[in-house]
């Protein structure tokens, strides 16, 4: 599957697809090496919960269930319009997410700014142990 995905936790979607179609919610969970994400109030499921003694009695609970990301499509923050997520790479080699619809920016990517840190640590110098009996 895919190791990346267009949404975040915590990014407004959309279902374009599904039961669910037309209902928007926030991304609660994203993984990346499945492909899914979780959106609250989206594709709920029943589940039976096993009591555990008496402070927990059995019960149904409702929960959200995971969707696939190719199922959801990011809503812009500036023109409230389901939009697809274009890339960025500003003078300064950090990458940002942007609408394709207006253009906004979106977010900047951490892994960008992670990656430069990196680049820029000074590397520490190898020094040769002296040996012992010269």
């Amino acid at each position: 599957m895919a190791n990346k995905i267009h949404v975040k936790t915590d990014d407004n979607v959309i279902v374009i697809t599904g039961k669910d179609s037309g209902k928007t919610g926030k991304v609660i969970k994203a993984v990346p090496s499945t492909g899914r994400v979780v959106v609250s109030g989206v594709n709920m499921v029943k589940k039976h919960q096993k009591g555990q003694g008496q402070n927990k009695p059995a019960a149904i609970i409702e929960r959200e269930a995971a969707v696939d990301a190719s199922n959801v499509m990011l809503v812009c923050p500036k023109c409230a319009k389901p939009t697809r997520v274009g890339m960025e790479v500003a003078a300064d080699k950090t990458k940002s997410r942007v609408c394709k619809k207006c253009g906004a920016k979106i977010d900047k990517v951490e892994k960008a700014k992670a990656e430069k840190a990196k680049a820029e640590k000074p590397k520490a110098e190898k020094t040769k142990k002296a040996v012992k009996g010269e």
